[in-house]
């Protein structure tokens, strides 16, 4: 996952993994998977964001935009060519529906990217060869998708880290380089966002939904889905049907 958040307009505040920036008109954030990020603006002066999420396929290849030295943040040369640019995008975005939108909408995307990419200048990670980096890339990228496919089952670290042939510890430390995030962390996460989504889109009891999310005991499963949700499952509900 990769976000790209430009400000148009005005100014805000964000914080990334803690850290608190101040952000201008004209300047690009760029935000990955498995960061924390958040922001604010003052009301009285509104604030115009232009962002856009890409999520990008997970192959046995490791996609090539991850290992580039992406720059955090950068200030925009001209803002009327990136306003431009991501304009173009909308319009064609804007075609949903018509007979080959699918395919001009990709390709508009892409060709979004690449100016950005351009722009940035920004060039590959010194290790993006080394086949040791691209082994342990592809092996968090498998075990990502073994984990996925058994969110409703007890899974122990050892045998997650032996499902792509490694050893605990060391899984444990490519999958934090990679992601950001520890495996259990990351894990997690995917299972309350599999929850969040039973809760609004079926009628299952909070109990079924936690055992089909992997948690044994419903009690520990709504103090968790508090602790990242702000609220328990029950209102998580209420709230989605009154919407």
């Amino acid at each position: 996952m990769l976000a790209f958040f430009f400000v148009e307009s005005s100014h805000c505040r964000c914080t990334l993994n803690g850290r608190r920036y101040q952000l201008k008109q004209g300047e690009l954030f760029i935000i990955r998977g498995g960061d924390q990020f958040s922001f604010q603006h003052d009301p009285q002066q509104p604030t115009s964001i232009l962002s856009a999420c890409l999520a990008l396929g997970q192959s046995s290849e490791p996609n090539t935009l991850f290992h580039r030295n992406l720059p955090r943040r950068n200030q925009w040369r001209s803002l009327d060519d990136y306003c431009g640019e991501f304009e173009k995008v909308m319009q064609v975005l804007a075609t949903t529906g018509e007979v080959g939108s699918q395919l001009r909408s990709t390709a508009a995307v892409l060709q979004w990217l690449a100016y950005v990419l351009h722009e940035l200048k920004a060039p590959f990670a010194s290790d993006y060869d080394s086949p040791a980096n691209r082994s342990a890339v592809d092996k968090v990228l498998q075990s990502q998708r073994w984990a996925t496919e058994r969110l409703g089952q007890t899974i122990m670290l050892a045998d997650w880290a032996d499902s792509v042939g490694v050893g605990a510890v060391y899984f444990g430390r490519i999958f934090k380089n990679e992601t950001g995030k520890r495996p259990m962390q990351w894990l997690n996460e995917r299972r309350l966002q599999l929850a969040a989504r039973l809760l609004q889109l079926t009628s299952k009891s909070i109990y079924t939904v936690a055992e089909e999310c992997g948690y044994d005991c419903p009690f520990y499963f709504s103090r968790t889905f508090k602790k990242e949700f702000g609220i328990p499952p029950s209102e998580f509900r209420k709230r989605g049907q009154s919407q």
